[in-house]
């Protein structure tokens, strides 16, 4: 992302907007709108969750930033844009990136059938919350 803009002539670029982009820029840690709005409302007291939501639609549209949905809680945003997988603690609800393969197409998908997308999500138990450490579980079950 390195805080590039989205090239759309109706963004205007706001103080708020720029501290979105830096707080997305090489963020690995897969956050929601909310946790987004929670951060920067301590530097931008004003700021609506309106502006992060709508920056957020903005920079997906753009493809600048892709919304994951690993999370049956709530949409989480990634600005990494190489392929790869997630994978969800249960119990903490850490995500994390795998490195991901080509992947071939499935056995029985029509001869030639190219695949342009695809999304490999795992569900487990990190390693802190392995080691007896958060007990409290989250809900992992898509709806």
């Amino acid at each position: 992302m390195k805080n590039k803009p989205p090239e759309n002539p109706a963004f205007r670029m706001t103080p708020q907007r720029a501290e979105i982009l830096r707080f997305l820029d090489g963020n690995k840690s897969h956050p929601s709108a909310e946790d987004i709005y929670a951060r920067l409302k301590r530097k931008f007291p004003g700021m609506s969750f309106a502006t992060v939501y709508n920056t957020l639609q903005t920079l997906i549209s753009n493809g600048q930033l892709a919304e994951i949905k690993i999370d049956a809680a709530r949409k989480r945003f990634d600005p990494g844009l190489t392929p790869h997988h997630h994978l969800l603690c249960v119990r903490c609800g850490l995500i994390a990136d795998l490195p991901a393969r080509r992947q071939a197409p499935p056995k029985g998908a029509p001869k030639g059938f190219k695949i342009l997308i695809c999304n490999v999500e795992y569900y487990g138990i990190c390693p802190a919350c392995g080691r007896g450490g958060n007990k409290e579980k989250i809900s992992w079950k898509k709806k």
